[in-house]
């Protein structure tokens, strides 16, 4: 089974296990096996517009859907609105959800966000996708928020518990990942914070720290290898991803780029992007210069870009 379809079965399982039918936030519906779409209710109080008088009342129940694209973990979930509502972070089309998103984030954690939103408790005056409800909020700010329940509540698993005697963290029961309970104390700690089960864990190819399913990963594009954050790039040319051990940083612009975009210059043979390396033509033979060897030497070459 692949890394994205582990992730989309952890992701249903966990999403099954927070919002049964007694929740505050509820799983209406599934597509896919395991889900890449859902529609969830939110019992959450909120404000929506009466589109003729422009009046504001509080509203109770909204539905949203969740899709789980391709790219999913790397890009976030694409999430709407499928009650009108009143927020300034909240359009027809679309939930916006940050501008950060993060690999490690879990799909409930994502719900939790979106009640929140809902709830006033969370909002960004700054980058409105609804004008008039950011400033509605400005002007309210003693109504606020609309609903003052603690949703983040509603997740109590795949947490670290405790701090053992050594400093070392104390796992939950619950895999952060999977949902897996274990009360032997066989789950362990990922370095990034997250309690996974023998299953969901597995350490950096590279770094060789220990991961879960639940981190931020990404694949090289060269070697195929599942590697950290902090083990990969995204190489400045060709946008692909590449790990360390298939990338080097241009000695002239200083970008990181993988293998197959740098080359060595044949004079001083440091790595040299693509955008910084000339071809010369001397005396009949081809030779590959970087900017820095080709203007050390002026007019000695008449070069010609490749």
């Amino acid at each position: 089974m692949s890394v994205r379809l582990r992730r989309l079965k952890g992701d249903y399982e966990r999403m099954c296990t927070y919002f049964t039918g007694n929740s505050r936030i509820r799983v209406l519906k599934t597509i896919g096996n395991p889900p890449e779409k859902y529609q969830l209710e939110f019992l959450v109080t909120g404000l929506q517009q009466n589109l003729t008088t422009q009046q504001l009342k509080k509203h109770n129940s909204f539905i949203a859907e969740i899709v789980l694209t391709g790219m999913y973990p790397r890009l976030a979930p694409q999430c709407r609105l499928l009650t009108p509502v009143f927020h300034p972070n909240i359009a027809p089309h679309a939930i916006c959800i940050g501008d950060h998103w993060a690999a490690g984030e879990s799909l409930p954690w994502l719900m939790i966000r979106i009640a929140e939103m809902l709830a006033y408790q969370s909002y960004n005056i700054k980058s409105p996708l609804n004008g008039e409800a950011a400033k509605w909020t400005v002007q309210n700010q003693h109504r606020l928020p609309t609903d003052d329940f603690d949703f983040s509540a509603l997740l109590t698993a795949g947490e670290v518990v405790a701090v053992n005697q050594d400093g070392s963290l104390k796992a939950g029961v619950e895999c952060a990942n999977c949902g897996k309970k274990d009360t032997s104390g066989a789950h362990h700690v990922c370095s990034n914070g997250h309690v996974t089960c023998e299953n969901c864990l597995f350490h950096c190819s590279l770094c060789h720290s220990s991961l879960c399913l639940a981190c931020s990963l990404e694949t090289c594009n060269i070697c195929h290898q599942t590697v950290c954050h902090n083990c990969i790039y995204k190489c400045s040319s060709c946008r692909r991803y590449a790990c360390l051990s298939h990338s080097q940083v241009c000695h002239v612009c200083s970008n990181r780029l993988c293998d197959d975009c740098i080359v060595s210059c044949d004079r001083c043979r440091e790595p040299t992007c693509i955008n910084d390396i000339n071809k010369i033509n001397r005396d009949g033979i081809k030779v590959y210069l970087c900017a820095t060897c080709v203007q050390a030497n002026g007019s000695a070459f008449s070069s010609s870009t490749v």
